[in-house]
């Protein structure tokens, strides 16, 4: 979360917003210059219809008068030309910039540790590649130059009044603009924190909704939806007491320049008549043009709350977009290296790993996976079999001891180059709101053929076949259309396309029906043949063809070696598998 400074305004925040602009520097300066000119052609206006009282409508002069309301009609309609020019380039200005900065947020996303995924809600991550990076736009579109417009016509005018009409008149009228000056300090002041506030809890609704609409089957399954629905409520009721709080501020300062603007006018109306009926220098044009000097003048002044707001949530949105775009300490990385034609051997050596330093997962871990070979690790649930892969792949960082590949050490490779010699089935398999053929292939260039071919190989054509629109078939939102064992069957076929020099398999077979499974077995032999395999199984029956087996406990390395070795030792492996095929008996 964001730290709420206090200061009504940040501009070094504001300077790192601004770098966003330089693709775009001549939508920028054409939107600029039309701000300039739209606020020299506001003011014309008034000193025009002074013109027209004071010259031609109290002189009878209907001929002038007609040419001077043809140059307020022409004035009106360039007016209006340069402000559909202004709005749409401020607003194409807005888009583009987001566009490029959402990009940027979500590859920088991308290449975080999986360990700040672990700790940060993904609602809250969807909340700041969203409905930030929106209100971002408002900084460009509705903010920055807006304000400048507003406050270049409003410092055009008054310069213009001090020209055109007694200054008198013009300072009386204009005397209340300090009351005004102090009153929109203290609303700058308190608005940035309680805008803060509505960011937050904005950011705690979509995450507990996100959430919650992920996990709806366990809330319905253990009937808690009354309780989820009553903590839904608070927090939405703590969203709603922000934005009622930015509003109770709105609503004192909006009716004070409402109050002050009446009070100009009237000030004008009261001096400026007693000098016209006393024959003073001040003429009926003269009071006419300053009242709508004034009501422009505090036009801009009232929608400066406005702008103040847009502008203010863009910045609150911009120090938590930029906040998590300077985050560094999350961010992958390892050497610069890159290994070619992989053999596979993989060497753990004294491998030590942990989150916390008083809590290890792994401690030193040795064992070696020969090239070619398939490796198959077990042990009870904790035990540190999957850490062992997230090391192996880069998705964490060890601690002590070394983990290479072919002899070289994978801290020194680079990240993309390390990981595309693997392939991975995990057994909560993840797909997209997509066809079966771009879940398999995830958009590359893969021809339809060859995946065909490889769907037939490892026995997966069959159920493909058999779906409406075959590879075309839509899996919806994370394959919800699929059974569980269809999903694991597509997880095979998108590894075995990619034809990786390593594969791992974590628990990919832990649960499926036994007729999947056979399928499942039948894949595993096609895929693992040739090539260095790891495979982490929950059920022993399904690795005993494996050349080698580690058995790990709370971390450690307590036996290795082949199924009948394991069971000749009569140890803590022949424990594991007597005590599973007791079970599937007494099940059986």
């Amino acid at each position: 979360m964001s730290e709420v400074t206090g200061k009504a305004f940040d501009f070094s925040l504001l300077k790192k917003m601004i770098r966003y602009i330089k693709p775009y520097q001549k939508v920028f300066w054409g939107a600029f210059l039309l701000t300039i000119l739209l606020s020299g052609l506001s003011t014309i206006r008034p000193i025009l219809i002074k013109s027209a009282i004071d010259d031609y409508i109290l002189k009878y002069d209907s001929q002038g008068l007609l040419m001077i309301s043809g140059v307020l009609f022409a004035l009106l309609f360039v007016e209006a030309a340069f402000q559909f020019l202004f709005i749409y380039l401020a607003n194409y200005l807005g888009q583009s910039i987001i566009k490029d900065l959402r990009d940027k947020l979500f590859k920088h996303i991308m290449r975080f540790k999986l360990s700040f995924f672990d700790k940060t809600p993904i609602g809250t991550l969807i909340t700041r590649n969203i409905s930030d990076i929106e209100t971002i736009s408002q900084i460009f579109s509705d903010g920055l130059l807006v304000i400048f417009g507003d406050l270049l016509k409003i410092t055009v005018m008054v310069v213009a009044m001090f020209i055109v009409f007694d200054w008198k008149l013009v300072l009386i009228s204009l005397s209340v603009i300090p009351i005004l000056f102090y009153a929109t300090r203290w609303f700058q002041k308190n608005i940035k924190v309680v805008f803060q506030d509505v960011r937050n809890q904005v950011s705690n609704l979509n995450a507990f909704v996100q959430e919650h609409l992920i996990g709806m089957k366990i809330v319905q399954l253990f009937n808690k939806e009354d309780a989820e629905m009553h903590k839904f409520m608070e927090i939405n009721d703590k969203h709603r007491k922000a934005n009622i709080r930015s509003i109770w501020y709105f609503s004192i300062f909006l009716p004070i320049i409402e109050i002050l603007s009446a009070v100009s006018i009237g000030l004008a109306v009261w001096y400026g008549g007693i000098q016209a009926a006393t024959g003073g220098d001040v003429t009926l044009g003269d009071i006419t043009a300053i009242i709508i000097f004034i009501n422009m003048l505090y036009r801009p002044l009232r929608q400066l709350a406005d702008r103040f707001n847009t502008l203010q949530m863009g910045m609150v949105a911009s120090d938590r977009v930029m906040s998590l775009l300077e985050k560094g300490d999350d961010i992958e990385g390892f050497g610069t290296d890159e290994i070619h034609n992989v053999n596979g051997k993989i060497t753990f050596k004294d491998v030590s790993f942990y989150y916390n330093p008083d809590e290890p997962i792994l401690k030193n871990v040795s064992f070696t996976a020969e090239a070619g070979k398939t490796i198959a690790i077990v042990g009870a649930t904790g035990a540190g079999k999957s850490t062992i892969i997230s090391l192996l792949m880069g998705f964490y960082r060890y601690q002590n001891g070394s983990v290479a590949i072919d002899g070289k050490e994978i801290t020194e490779l680079d990240l993309d180059n390390l990981r595309s010699h693997f392939a991975l089935v995990l057994q909560d398999v993840f797909l997209f709101s997509d066809s079966i053929l771009n879940n398999i292939t995830l958009k590359s260039d893969i021809d339809l053929e060859l995946v065909k071919e490889a769907a037939k190989k490892i026995g997966v054509d069959e159920f493909i076949d058999k779906l409406p629109g075959k590879y075309d078939y839509d899996v919806k939102e994370r394959g919800g259309m699929l059974s569980a064992g269809q999903r694991q069957l597509m997880s095979f076929l998108r590894a075995y396309i990619t034809n990786p020099e390593i594969l791992v398999l974590d628990e990919a077979t832990s649960s499926v029906d036994t007729h999947t499974e056979e399928l499942i077995q039948n894949a595993i032999d096609v895929i693992t043949e040739g090539r260095t395999s790891i495979i982490i199984a929950h059920r022993l029956a399904t690795i005993q063809k494996a050349d080698k087996i580690l058995v790990l406990d709370k971390g450690e390395v307590m036996e290795e070696g082949t199924h009948h070795e394991l069971l000749a030792k009569k140890g803590y492996y022949a424990k594991l598998y007597d005590m599973q095929f007791n079970n599937e008996e007494s099940a059986a």
